[in-house]
This record gives C-alpha cells, sequence and structure tokens, in this order.
C-alpha cells in the first residue's frame, strides 16, 4: 500500500523543551509514524547498599501482557492545510518522559507503549 504523506515546511521561531527522556519522541514536522515504547523497572530502596540484577522484568507480569488491540479511527473534524508550511511562534514544554510525543506537524499513525513498574523497599518505621 503506498502511502502518500505531504512534506511540508516548518518554521518555528521558539522551541523551549526543559526534559525529553526515556522513549520519548520530540519532532517538528510531517510524519508517518511514530512508534514509542519504553520498559521501565524502577527501584526505589532506602539506604546506602545497592545490589544490582535483584529485580528482572519477567518476574512482573505487567511486562510480558499483550497491549490491547487500538481503537477504531474516529474522524475529527478539522482544518487540512496539505500544501502550506506551519509556522508557530513559541513552544515551552516543561518535559516529555517515557513514551510521549511532541509533535509540530501531522502524524498518520501513533503507537505508543509504555511499561513501568515501581517498587519502593523502605525499612520497618521504629
Amino acid at each position: 500500500m503506498m502511502v502518500k504523506m505531504y512534506n511540508r515546511m516548518v518554521y518555528v521561531d521558539q522551541i523551549d523543551i526543559t526534559s525529553g527522556l526515556i522513549a520519548s519522541h520530540i519532532s517538528i514536522g510531517d510524519v508517518y509514524q511514530a512508534s514509542p515504547w519504553s520498559k521501565v523497572l524502577a527501584v526505589q530502596k532506602e539506604g546506602s547498599e545497592f545490589v544490582s540484577d535483584t529485580f528482572n522484568f519477567e518476574d512482573f507480569p505487567i511486562f510480558s501482557l499483550q497491549p490491547t488491540s487500538p481503537l477504531p479511527p474516529i474522524t475529527v473534524p478539522s482544518y487540512n492545510y496539505q500544501n502550506q508550511a506551519i509556522y508557530v511562534s513559541d513552544v515551552h514544554v516543561t518535559g516529555v518522559s517515557t513514551a510521549g510525543i511532541v509533535q509540530i506537524g501531522g502524524i498518520e499513525h501513533i503507537d505508543a507503549v509504555s511499561r513501568t513498574k515501581h517498587i519502593r523497599l523502605l525499612s520497618d518505621e521504629q
């Protein structure tokens, strides 16, 4: 199947992004597909002793679940400027993270997945 994407010029006066982390996607211009994906196992532990390889992704079912099927496409009333440039004055983004997307322009398909397991190991209160 041949896909026709319009490659428009994008003019951005200023973009200020404080933080972009963990499989985030920042794009200026038209994009056919974005598929940011992340798998995070975060351990927060009290104390100074650190032991690596204590936890494995395989130990937690959330990382082996199959993603649900995408919802059917919806039609959103919009204006279509296929042959005109995109002009943007100022953009300020505090942060985009964990398979998030900042897009200035058009995008045909998005398939984003983020799996996060956060574990806290706290000492007993006395």
